[in-house]
């Protein structure tokens, strides 16, 4: 069976990785993309839609992929929710207000959220938690170091947060991580998570190179997303690891 997915955010660096990565996958076929503004030329010279109006697009999809901003992924997603279409977002940045509103749709479509569409990060996030748990009572200083390029604005990223709460859950609050960012040249994204302790460290490490990887996750995950019930879902799902 062809998942035909839906890109919001198509023109961005994100979403064009994800259109080339679906028109090359074989069990997913590019339904369109969103913009936010109307594109030059129109949909009749493309052999799939792009439009700035989500009720031309969301209803020829069977999942949407969403890499927009922080201020309207809680629309759109209202909007999927309408037409009954699974969605996934991995637009970084939300405010609490988003991030319940997608619980909200939840009961009425799946919901993947995830600031992070690397597949490889889900077990990054465990091996933190377990290391977090084992230190719990040791005298151990936790740093959460991001890099990446000029143009992200968020800092912390988002993804640092998570496995900032990772290490939190892991080691129950007792030692909550410190966090700093760099932004510089065009680093597609690297973390570090550094347990520092006296006369010895543990440093984990997740490097990303190409921004292709975090292209296949999102379409693995949303192809997934497209066969599940209504709910709320996270990429620990789509691997079927357990917190």
């Amino acid at each position: 069976m062809i998942i035909s997915v839906g890109i919001i955010g198509y023109t961005g660096r994100m979403g064009q990785a994800i259109a080339r990565t679906v028109e090359t996958h074989s069990a997913a076929s590019l339904a369109g993309g969103l913009t936010r503004t109307t594109p030059v030329g129109g949909k009749d010279n493309r052999p799939f839609i792009v439009t700035d109006k989500p009720e031309e697009l969301f209803p020829e999809c069977d999942v949407l992929i969403d890499f927009s901003h922080a201020s309207a992924t809680s629309h759109y997603a209202q909007i999927a929710a309408q037409y009954g279409k699974p969605f996934l977002s991995g637009t970084t940045g939300l405010d609490k207000d988003s991030l319940a509103a997608l619980h909200e749709v939840s009961a009425k479509i799946p919901v993947l959220y995830t600031t992070n569409t690397s597949l490889s990060l889900v077990v990054v996030k465990q091996m933190a938690r377990v290391a977090a748990r084992l230190l719990k009572d040791q005298d151990y200083d936790v740093s959460i170091l991001d890099k990446h390029h000029r143009w992200k604005k968020d800092a912390p990223s988002g993804t640092a947060l998570t496995l900032g709460k990772a290490v939190l859950e892991g080691n129950d609050g007792k030692h909550p991580p410190v966090y700093s960012s760099i932004r510089s040249g065009a680093i597609v994204g690297e973390h570090d998570i550094l347990f520092a302790g006296t006369g010895e460290n543990i440093t984990i490490q997740h490097v990303v190179t190409d921004r292709r990887v975090f292209a296949r996750g999102a379409v693995q995950a949303a192809l997934w997303l497209a066969g599940q019930k209504p709910g709320y879902y996270i990429m620990d799902d789509v691997l079927e690891i357990g917190g």
